[in-house]
């Protein structure tokens, strides 16, 4: 029991979803991108597959948080394991049911367990005296999650189960409302990652300062606010959308935080993470303010949501998220194994050979410089490298952030 008890099932489900999420990536991309026209791309195929990676993806992130979670003994050992298996097989449920959607309709029943397993195991912690390392961090970090799932649940009974609800006030896909709720729902998940991950360096650091106190307060502002306001925008006022820039900001500051906290005591892979997460927050800042109809207009050739260069920004932008993510797990994972064997030091170089390919070709994509074909390069070297790193440390590896903390 002890493989579920460590959260060893938890972070082995999620390197698993993440490498197969990216190895659809190189498959993918290439032919969604190939479709300019937003006409022909509104609930195609093309869209439902995009939308199924997107879920593995984040059921990842997910699982790899449950894992970081079970690593700190938070919970007793018995209850451990049922959070255990109800998370990995409730994740597993959630985004199969979206891949099995775009083939036949049994995946909105796979959906559904998914998403009420997901809710009922976070829902128990809340019940939970918890112990352990960053006991505080984790009492915070819990009712985020909670809501998430509330989300996801909501957010699959309105979209596969439309004729039970019939909210026509939500939209179809491409309006603001539904674009608030997915983007709440994301926000939850990738927000929480990188608020953990930031305790885990600032913990390690063993230092205190005010710039620590202010990258806490930002990161759990944010964290809590983001999904909060988009929630409240989509089922209330969307007038509301105007109050983003406030949990925006706080992130950005928080990640500045996290990336002078790396840049003074975590090691090279840390930093390159750190960088890539506050450009990218930085970045998604910017596309906030126009991505819900204003506060300022689009630029231009980015009218259409489903426009060429709006999705080549929208989607290079959450993959910078993802990797920049990815980044730190990876350094987080090498943390008690200093001496990397030479095919883990491959696998390291061609992780990031494959994350500057693909961020590389988004740039180079949208100057219409290379084909849509080259969209495969990247991801397909980024898969390549997370299984030389992953099959290559040994089972027993745990973040530093552990019970002997």
């Amino acid at each position: 029991m002890t493989f579920f008890a460590c959260g060893r099932f938890n972070r082995l489900l999620g390197w698993t979803l993440l490498i197969l999420g990216m190895a659809a990536m190189s498959g993918l991309d290439p032919w969604i991108f190939g479709q300019q026209n937003p006409v022909e791309l509104l609930d195609s195929p093309r869209m439902q597959f995009r939308h199924a990676q997107g879920v593995i993806l984040a059921m990842a992130l997910l699982q790899l948080v449950v894992g970081y979670v079970l690593t700190t003994r938070a919970f007793q050992s018995r209850f451990s394991v049922q959070s255990s298996i109800l998370t990995g097989i409730g994740a597993t449920l959630y985004a199969g049911g979206y891949l099995l959607l775009v083939w036949h309709p049994l995946g909105k029943w796979l959906v559904l367990c998914g998403c009420l397993l997901n809710l009922t195991a976070f829902l128990k912690t809340l019940r939970i005296d918890i112990r352990g390392s960053g006991v505080k961090h984790i009492q915070l970090i819990l009712p985020i999650l909670c809501f998430g799932m509330f989300l996801d649940l909501l957010t699959s009974l309105f979209i596969l189960y439309p004729d039970l609800f019939s909210l026509e006030w939500l939209g179809n896909e491409e309006e603001v409302r539904l674009r608030m709720l997915r983007l709440a729902r994301v926000a939850v998940i990738a927000l929480t990652v990188i608020t953990l991950l930031y305790f885990d360096l600032a913990h390690r650091a063993n230092t205190t300062s005010q710039m620590i106190t202010w990258g806490h307060r930002g990161l759990l502002g944010g964290t809590i606010g983001m999904p909060l306001v988009l929630a409240l925008a989509c089922f209330t006022f969307t007038q509301l959308k105007y109050l983003l820039p406030i949990p925006a900001t706080l992130v950005c500051l928080g990640a500045v935080a996290g990336l002078n906290l790396a840049w003074k005591y975590g090691d090279r892979l840390e930093r390159l993470g750190w960088a890539i997460i506050t450009a990218s927050l930085f970045t998604g800042m910017g596309i906030g303010m126009y991505a819900f109809d204003g506060p300022l207009p689009a630029p231009w050739g980015m009218d259409q949501y489903q426009g060429f260069l709006r999705r080549l920004l929208r989607i290079g932008h959450a993959y910078a998220i993802v990797l920049g993510i990815l980044t730190l797990f990876l350094a987080q994972r090498f943390q008690q194994h200093r001496q990397l064997q030479l095919v883990r030091r491959f696998g390291v170089g061609l992780y990031l050979l494959g994350m500057g390919t693909t961020l590389l070709t988004f740039t180079l994509l949208a100057l219409s410089a290379v084909p849509v074909s080259a969209m495969a390069i990247g991801p397909l070297l980024v898969t390549l490298g997370l299984l030389l790193c992953v099959t290559n440390v040994r089972p027993d590896s745990q973040p530093v952030t552990s019970e002997n903390d």
